[in-house]
């Protein structure tokens, strides 16, 4: 179980650092970075709600019992 962690942070380490570096995000304007940032927390909410959706399904009864 430990191992699923190890991996989404390195896989969360490496696109930040593909961001920061090979898009050159470091050195952009104040609004491409404000951009990225709305589009992180865009994808978290759009997550968030797919997470939501797929954990609740077990939850509701079958039709006619």
């Amino acid at each position: 179980a430990l191992n699923n962690f190890v991996m989404l942070g390195i896989a969360v380490t490496k696109a930040t650092l593909v961001v920061l570096f090979f898009m050159h995000a470091r050195h952009s304007s104040q609004l491409t970075k404000m951009t990225i940032v709305a589009s992180v927390v865009w994808l978290v909410i759009l997550f968030t709600f797919i997470l939501q959706d797929y954990l609740t399904r077990g939850m509701l009864p079958y039709p006619g019992k």
